[in-house]
């Protein structure tokens, strides 16, 4: 029996093209391309090439690309710009603003600055996932503030509401972060439309490999070094160039950039969420799914069945060769109830008894089929048990 991949959110499989540019760098392009001899200015050219794919992905120019080691370097590196770029001296205390279903990479960091002395403000959203507009703009009345959201939330799939945020936070004085991690190869990416001053993006979550990443400066963003020590990245970005996994983020940017902007029609996506979500709570009395009444990727279900706890269910799972889970990667060592549902308002009891099932471009229909039949048998299997 295969084992079914129904994690897509939390990493993707490697592109077939991808491995194959990967594997051509690591057995003859090895060279340091910060090098002067030719062979290695080679290499170097090739790493701008990925630099050109990486920003027409996210609809900037190359030079606004910074390689970092992932999403959460890139989130940390837009954080400490803010601190250390002079925005910190705009109010006394500065302040930063996250929402209440932020990753937690985006957490981490804004508690660190309210550490070191920064006011954490927390911006609430509804029970579909959106953000509290009104309470948002309240607090940008109050004066500049460093203002971090998603584009598309890890658990629910739910697409932000990100229109005129921007215009908002700069009008006030403010710096305006995006963790985009979850968006390439589901939604088009616009850095410069969402008027991003920051935008944080993740190879391996768009068929590329792990360890390697993209911050998006914005055209007039500050920027303060996080990791310093040498003069890669024009200075932005200290170590020798993850040469390999660079050129593969930049294969991987075209594919997903090409997905991204699929027409309905040819993305077989939509129509595999449409069965699975429509089979599920046929199948399953009582189910429901996360936020069906607004704006959602297609890759993303946040399947809730009250009674079951999701960490049973996912065991079960695994009986059968079905790889799943019940919320962000970052935190699946815990069983502890979704804080993205939680903050949605649902229950401690809904929120751990809730699954994530992420499909991918790879995902079949044969594969759509065996997820419904065993989600469906280790929900009536255990509730029988029970």
């Amino acid at each position: 029996m295969n084992t079914i991949y129904f994690d897509h959110n939390a990493t993707t499989p490697v592109a077939p093209e991808v491995t194959a540019a990967m594997c051509e760098v690591l057995e003859g392009a090895w060279h340091n391309p910060s090098a002067r001899y030719p062979r290695a200015q080679q290499i170097a050219l090739r790493i701008e090439q990925a630099r050109e794919q990486v920003a027409s992905l996210a609809g900037v120019s190359p030079d606004q690309v910074i390689f970092t080691s992932g999403g959460t370097e890139s989130i940390a590196t837009a954080f400490h710009s803010a601190e250390q770029a002079g925005f910190a001296e705009k109010t006394a205390p500065p302040r930063v603003a996250t929402s209440t279903v932020e990753h937690s990479a985006v957490k981490a960091c804004a508690q660190g600055l309210a550490d070191r002395g920064w006011q954490s403000l927390t911006i609430p959203v509804d029970s579909a996932g959106h953000f509290n507009r009104p309470h948002l703009s309240a607090l940008l009345g109050e004066g500049p503030c460093f203002v971090s959201l998603q584009v598309v939330n890890n658990e629910t799939g739910v697409i932000s509401h990100l229109e005129g945020i921007s215009e908002e936070v700069h009008r006030t004085g403010g710096l305006f972060h995006l963790d985009g991690v979850q968006a390439p190869g589901k939604i088009p990416v616009d850095a410069e439309g969402w008027g991003a001053d920051y935008l944080s993006l993740a190879a391996h979550k768009f068929g590329g490999p792990k360890g390697i990443g993209a911050l998006i400066l914005g055209a007039n963003a500050p920027f303060a070094p996080l990791m310093v020590g040498g003069g890669q990245e024009e200075g932005r970005r200290a170590g020798t160039l993850n040469t390999a996994s660079i050129i593969g983020m930049g294969v991987a940017a075209e594919l997903a950039g090409a997905r991204g902007t699929q027409k309905p029609g040819d993305n077989p996506m939509p129509a595999r969420q449409q069965r699975l979500e429509a089979a599920l709570l046929e199948g399953i009395e009582g189910a429901w799914v996360n936020c069906t009444e607004t704006s959602r990727v297609s890759a993303t279900t946040s399947l809730t069945v009250p009674g079951l706890e999701a960490h049973l269910v996912l065991a079960y799972l695994d009986t059968l060769g079905i790889e799943a889970s019940a919320g962000s990667a970052c935190s699946a060592t815990r069983v502890a109830p979704s804080p993205v549902l939680l903050a949605m308002g649902r229950s401690e009891a809904e929120a751990s008894s809730t699954l994530r099932l992420s499909q991918g471009p790879s995902t079949t229909d044969e594969e759509i089929e065996r997820v419904i039949a065993g989600v469906i048998e280790a929900t009536s299997t255990l509730r029988a048990l029970s």
